[in-house]
């Protein structure tokens, strides 16, 4: 698999949240749902799985075909290939035009301060240091440390934010994503 399928695993784990009738909150909850996953499709899906998938704890990039296949036959589809083939004949799904409030690092100079955030209470104050590249002044209850840096071309609000790779140090981070699950929900120019 690769990591351009990110928006069909986005949207299953939506509808399987949507199935399960609630908001996956706490680790009672995970626990439910492998419950029901198991009860509904006879095949067994631990809650420790479902935590990294909503990303309530860390979070593996990319899940097993197997763990889809599992997540789509509880939403009444017979596996996950079936259920990105729904997807690409659906016209809610066709690529669009859209606005949102954006930052660009175009609009920025060196020197200007912003603040994001995203789900549960993750939020940086990044100093913007020019072509594209920012550094973690603050960091609020995220993976991301003060003193990382990274590369952005733009923020979205409401939609994930794609790091392709953190400097920390002398070290680089594998890819990270923030706010998989609704995106930036905090997004200002200091």
């Amino acid at each position: 698999m690769s990591t351009g399928m990110i928006p069909e695993i986005n949207y299953l784990l939506q509808l399987v949240e949507k199935q399960y009738g609630r908001k996956l909150a706490s680790t009672k909850d995970f626990e439910s749902l492998s419950v029901i996953i198991e009860h509904d499709t006879g095949e067994l899906l631990s809650s420790s799985t479902l935590k990294r998938l909503y990303g309530y704890v860390t979070l593996k990039p990319i899940p097993r075909k197997s763990t889809l296949d599992i997540l789509a036959r509880y939403i009444g589809v017979h596996n996950y290939e079936q259920f990105r083939q729904t997807l690409k004949n659906n016209p809610t799904f066709n690529s669009n035009f859209f606005s949102t409030k954006t930052i660009s690092s175009s609009e920025l100079k060196s020197g200007d301060r912003l603040r994001i955030g995203w789900a549960p209470n993750r939020v940086l104050t990044l100093l913007y240091l020019g072509e594209d590249q920012y550094e973690v002044e603050e960091s609020l209850n995220s993976k991301i440390l003060v003193g990382d840096r990274f590369s952005q071309v733009s923020f979205l609000y409401g939609y994930p934010l794609y790091i392709t790779s953190i400097q920390r140090g002398e070290e680089s981070t594998s890819s990270f994503i923030a706010g998989m699950q609704g995106g930036l929900n905090l997004l200002e120019l200091l």
